[in-house]
């Protein structure tokens, strides 16, 4: 048997296997329903993907274990665990890695396995099979480095995007930037601080300022991305780059990385970590705990000269807006973590330090409790306020006449989707129920998306009559918008949850779920969105939308904001708790 793993930045149609005869083509990424019917005509052979080989949560339970061996052998003064935090950056590959010991055991030592380019999925191969594995050169213009290399980066990011991303390659500590900005004037009144690297979690905080007038907010952005223009009154805004000091790390980086070689010996005796060390992919562990110092340096400087008296993180899963989080814990002051999208399954394998964590509503409660194994005495419901025009179902007599249908996109290619395709699985029948209803289809990018390169894929795609009835849209979803919206449909966006809230009825592409950590699956079990099998049921949704009425019920399950003076009340205690301690 003749078998092809397939990259997701190739394509099995075009390249030097594009002739050959296979007998099995596997995706290492997703690609769409029709896509995989076409490869299947047009190979003779059947199409399936790497992560069909998934176990459901018995493979994060795996990874939790494997990653957990490191734990409490790299703790600073500070009570960091530098391995704790920095090992959530290999999380992906060793999810990678146990998918392809599953595959490795479905093929015969007389099978001939090929795989489109090097990379992680081929060395991993390699090492996990003892037959050959044959790899396909990368064609030329594809090579990381190289002009197609940049130019494709370039479609993708837009400006600000692309000096985030030298920043944050070539000024890691902000030695540079922090000389740029210089040191801020510290704030008067107490300061709840928001750590922020991305826009998403910046609004989330914004939307707490909101919940709680009476507190003063400190914003502090670890990049452009997190800035956010016109705040407030209570928030105010600061870059983590001018809290940035200059001095000698030298001894406390060798401490470290001597402990790290001790560390690095034991855990080479598991065997995913083994694998994983021989091709270099524990390599990068020391500069990333070099360069993690600096960071934590940083927000220990907005601790010692801000009048910070609680944290709240809208992203723990960032290790360098988690390390505020954990500065406070040991500083004994109030640390709440909560999460700027619907849900996060990273608690399926992290591990949380949040005195609490404030779950938007029981769907994002039950997740936590039911399917991350979260402690019920950690989590409670507290939802910021809904902008007051956003609190409401959609009047009946407006209903069926809103103009838009609203199509929410991802940065899929940022997870290993193929974007084509599944713009190809959606957007033509959506274009085609917007023409026969006289309404219009608007494509709502992520803010990871590039509009340009979003925009020449839809020109690819649809017809001249389709693309007269859409539009691309991108920045901040807004309340008009949604006020327009007839339904809503994506794959697995938080905006389904957004949606819900204000009463309109949103759809999710469940044969395009790209994410293992069953988000489809909760959505759909709180009645958040309705499930749609393929893409032939899309002309189907005018009749959907008369069984499936979004309620006070499915509301509720979103979001159930916080009391007002909640927060209050925590400040208030760990005050208690600190008088009675120092008595």
């Amino acid at each position: 048997m003749t078998i092809l793993l397939i990259h997701s930045e190739d394509d099995p149609e075009k390249g030097p296997w594009a002739n050959m005869p296979w007998d099995r083509i596997v995706d290492l990424g997703l690609g769409g329903m029709n896509c995989y019917a076409r490869w299947s005509r047009q190979f003779h052979c059947p199409v399936t993907t790497l992560g069909s080989l998934r176990n459901g949560f018995d493979d994060f339970r795996r990874v939790r274990d494997v990653l957990g061996v490191g734990c409490g052998r790299l703790i600073d003064e500070h009570g960091l665990d530098w391995w704790e935090m920095m090992s959530l950056f290999q999380h992906e590959e060793l999810e990678t890695l146990i998918l392809l010991q599953r595959f490795a055991q479905t093929i015969r030592s007389d099978d001939e396995v090929y795989v489109s380019r090097p990379g992680l999925h081929a060395s991993l191969l390699q090492c996990l099979r003892a037959a050959r594995i044959n790899v396909f050169p990368l064609r030329r213009g594809a090579q990381k480095g190289g002009l197609g290399h940049y130019v494709r980066v370039f479609n993708k990011l837009s400006a600000p995007q692309m000096t985030d991303v030298f920043w944050d390659k070539y000024d890691t500590g902000y030695q540079f930037r922090g000389r740029l900005r210089g040191k801020r004037r510290p704030s008067t009144q107490p300061v709840v601080l928001l750590p922020t690297a991305y826009v998403n979690v910046s609004r989330t905080g914004v939307a707490y300022a909101n919940t709680f007038p009476g507190e003063n907010f400190l914003l502090v952005a670890t990049r452009r991305s997190g800035w956010i223009q016109n705040l407030p009154k209570n928030i105010a805004a600061a870059w983590l780059s001018s809290y940035a000091s200059v001095r000698d790390r030298g001894v406390e980086n060798a401490d470290i990385e001597s402990r790290w070689q001790f560390l690095l010996n034991e855990l080479l005796g598991v065997a995913e970590f083994e694998i994983l060390n021989r091709l270099g992919y524990l390599d990068s562990f020391p500069r990333r705990f070099r360069h993690g110092l600096q960071v934590r340096d940083a927000w220990r400087n907005v601790l010692d000269t801000e009048p910070v008296q609680a944290v709240l993180c809208a992203d723990d899963s960032n290790p360098y807006t988690r390390i505020p989080l954990l500065l406070a814990r040991e500083r004994g002051l109030p640390n709440i973590a909560c999460h700027h999208g619907a849900l996060d399954g990273r608690y399926l394998f992290k591990r949380s330090y949040g005195d609490v964590i404030w779950a938007k509503g029981k769907m994002e409660e039950d997740y936590l409790l039911r399917r991350c194994g979260v402690p019920r005495e950690r989590v409670e419901i507290g939802a910021p306020a809904l902008p007051a025009n956003g609190n409401g179902s959609q009047p009946p007599n407006r209903q069926t006449s809103r103009p838009y249908l609203l199509f929410i996109s991802e940065a899929f290619d940022a997870v290993g989707g193929r974007p084509e395709e599944f713009y190809r699985d959606i957007l033509p029948p959506l274009a085609d129920l917007a023409l026969a209803t006289g309404r219009k289809l608007i494509v709502k990018l992520h803010p990871a998306e590039s509009k340009h390169e979003r925009a020449s894929i839809l020109a690819r795609i649809l017809s001249p009559e389709q693309k007269g009835a859409t539009r691309i849209v991108s920045g901040p979803l807004t309340e008009d918008l949604l006020a327009n919206t007839w339904f809503g449909i994506t794959i697995l966006s938080t905006v389904a949850m957004e949606c819900a809230i204000r009463g309109i009825p949103c759809f999710l592409c469940k044969w395009l779920e790209f994410s293992p950590y069953g988000y489809v699956e909760q959505f759909t079990r709180f009645g958040v969105g309705i499930g749609l099998n393929d893409p032939s049921e899309i002309e189907r949704i005018p009749q959907y939308l008369q069984q499936h009425p979004v309620n006070a019920e499915v509301r509720e399950n979103c979001w159930q904001p916080a009391a007002a003076g909640r927060l209050r009340e925590l400040l208030s205690a760990s005050r208690k708790e600190s008088t009675t301690a120092m008595r």
